[in-house]
């Protein structure tokens, strides 16, 4: 019996392996906009689209996607074109870190008219620890506070984010996106000092 599923226009016949979620089967094949959270279906931060219906991709069995199409936060763009919702988290800096947008903009980009004057409610499934959700409402409700970057008047001026396109796209790559091939362990050293300046490496001299 062949596995078929269809992500992002494209399809796989790769098959998941057994009591494999989803999420982790969608990052096996490098969609890795769908983001690694709580693993609980609380923080939203893995929100896809199955057949057009946003899900919490680590709550449904990887085998459920079979004959169906997975849209992901890379997915959402058309023709080159960035989807409304996008353009709009972008023009009104819905985002601080980022690691959360690629399932906030899946969710609010299938909200309808009468969702967004309940946006409590609606993205209760879509946790943001950074921008006190202001932002996000401004960008669902379609309000604009980029401004053009003119010369000599952008100091205090609110301009568009250097990596936001990255960002809405789900382009942009977190810790856990890095791939190492052949990796098997790895070990996170941390540095004794919250604050430093490295004036030269241990045991030689600084360089320049």
């Amino acid at each position: 019996m062949s596995y078929l599923v269809n992500i992002n226009g494209k399809t796989f016949s790769e098959e998941p392996r057994p009591g494999q979620c989803l999420r982790t089967f969608l990052r096996d094949l490098r969609w890795f906009g769908v983001k690694k959270g709580c693993d609980a279906g609380d923080c939203g931060a893995r929100t896809v689209w199955l057949d057009g219906t946003p899900v919490h991709s680590c709550l449904i069995p990887a085998f459920r996607a079979d004959g169906h199409e997975v849209t992901t936060i890379e997915g959402l763009a058309r023709n080159g074109e960035l989807h409304p919702m996008q353009h709009a988290f972008m023009q009104a800096a819905g985002f601080q870190c980022g690691y959360c947008t690629a399932g906030m903009i899946m969710t609010a980009a299938s909200l309808s008219e009468e969702d967004q004057n309940e946006l409590p409610r609606v993205l209760k499934g879509n946790l943001c620890r950074c921008t006190g959700y202001h932002a996000i409402e401004n960008a669902i409700k379609g309000v604009s506070l980029i401004g053009e970057d003119q010369p000599g008047e952008s100091c205090g001026a609110d301009l568009l984010a250097p990596a936001a396109e990255a960002i809405v796209t789900g382009k942009v790559r977190y810790t856990l996106d890095t791939e190492i091939e052949g990796l098997l362990h790895l070990k996170l050293l941390r540095s004794p000092h919250a604050h430093a300046r490295i004036k030269a490496p241990q045991g030689g001299r600084a360089q320049g």
